[in-house]
């Protein structure tokens, strides 16, 4: 991901190619002879996405030496250096724009139907490094009997940079699921990577 563009004389550098989060769903059958069974569900037409959330966050990530740019961090930050989680607040309100709670769409991709939590109109107002925080919510579920309803899942998307007017390299050619996306969702796409 690059992110860059001069908004309205306002500094926003929009995030491209737009976030996506695959929503995958598990059916457990009763505990039997051979224990429970856990399977996907095969049809994502006929699920209720009634209350169902992801919410996205935006999270510092100064391990600039790191020339891995797609490692992924699912309980940890680079270098085990926690990010407070005032800091992370901080960071989702002032300086990520944007809508930061989606709901899913049924999105077709490859012939199959999926449910995907797009967030289309990100940006970002810092320079530097960052990753991204999506939490998935179920407004009518709860992991614990009467307990408020809680995170269901959670994962930290790869680092990306965000440049400068002067540094930036240039948008890359659409992937192929933002050309899927650009039929329903205001992103654009494009056939040849441009600066």
């Amino acid at each position: 991901m690059n992110c860059n563009t001069l908004y309205q004389g306002e500094n926003r550098r929009s995030i491209d190619p737009p976030p996506v989060v695959l929503l995958r769903l598990f059916e457990r059958t009763p505990p039997g002879q051979y224990g429970s069974l856990e399977y996907e569900i095969p049809n994502y037409e006929n699920v209720g996405t009634m209350g169902l959330l992801c919410a996205v966050d935006l999270i510092p990530d100064n391990d600039s030496d790191s020339g891995d740019s797609d490692r992924v961090h699912p309980f940890s930050f680079p270098g085990d250096v926690p990010v407070a989680e005032s800091e992370i607040a901080r960071l989702t309100t002032n300086v990520l724009i944007g809508s930061k709670v989606v709901q899913p769409h049924l999105i077709e991709r490859n012939g199959q139907k999926n449910l995907m939590f797009v967030f289309s109109d990100l940006a970002v107002r810092n320079l530097g490094y960052f990753r991204l925080r999506y939490r998935f919510f179920d407004l009518f579920s709860t992991a614990v009997p009467g307990k408020d309803t809680t995170i269901q899942a959670e994962c930290i998307g790869g680092r990306f940079k965000v440049f400068s007017t002067k540094d930036f390299p240039g948008l890359q050619v659409s992937t192929e699921l933002t050309k899927v996306l650009g039929k329903s969702f205001n992103v654009g796409h494009r056939t040849d990577s441009k600066k």
